[in-house]
């Protein structure tokens, strides 16, 4: 008897995208200026855009659990965070750059249209083998 691994890869997704949603953050507190009360006002609304991509692969994969979404999110979560991790790291910690910055307005950006392509493949993909 076969055991479908979905549960295991959503569980595991669920932990890597709280892991990567705390890297994030720390980034954010890192970048930002967290002293300042003001900076928070503006800083909640940006946090949603730019952890939004490492949480909704996770809440595409409870909502749709077939196993080849979850995978397809496992897959994307995993690609799209270390290809975000290498900008982030050279945008904060190597550049010189006044701009440098900025880097968390575009990664987001190319993520959340990333994560849309993967989700629309894959449900596809999920509904064309239900049938």
């Amino acid at each position: 008897m076969r055991v479908d691994a979905a549960p295991r890869y959503a569980s595991a997704l669920g932990w890597f995208s709280l892991a990567v949603t705390v890297g994030l953050v720390a980034l954010m507190l890192h970048a930002g200026d967290p002293g300042n009360p003001d900076w928070w006002g503006y800083a909640a609304p940006f946090a949603l855009w730019v952890c939004g991509p490492a949480i909704a692969p996770w809440l595409i994969a409870r909502r749709w659990p077939r196993r080849i979404v979850v995978r397809a999110m496992v897959g994307f979560l995993l690609v799209s965070s270390a290809l975000a991790a290498l900008a982030y790291w050279d945008a904060f910690f190597r550049s010189t750059s006044s701009t440098a910055a900025l880097v968390l307005v575009f990664v987001p950006l190319w993520q959340w249209l990333g994560l849309a392509a993967v989700a629309v493949v894959a449900l596809v993909l999920a509904s064309r083998t239900s049938r």
